[in-house]
């Protein structure tokens, strides 16, 4: 009795979708404009945030939410709005 291998069949289509362009994330009110620089003193040293279009620049290196510079200042979960006092 001979076993049967499994083969897996692709198909190819030749249709195009039209796909909308992604549109850009919305701004969140709460942050500066884009080029802005946070400042912060913490633990009697100065702190600078560079907002980005895309992210956030802290020590050379770039961040994708403002929280995730927070996390990394203070070593643990916290609100980058509430550390950096842009809640309203």
């Amino acid at each position: 009795m001979k076993k049967k291998s499994k083969q897996a069949v692709v198909k190819s289509t030749k249709q195009v979708a039209d796909v909308a362009e992604p549109t850009p994330k919305e701004w969140d009110g709460r942050l500066p404009a884009v080029g802005a620089v946070i400042k912060k003193t913490y633990h009697r040293q100065g702190i600078e945030v560079k907002v980005l279009e895309n992210g956030f620049e802290y020590q050379g290196k770039i961040y994708k939410s403002i929280s995730r510079v927070a996390m990394e200042i203070v070593k643990r979960p916290i609100s980058g709005h509430v550390f950096f006092g842009l809640s309203k």
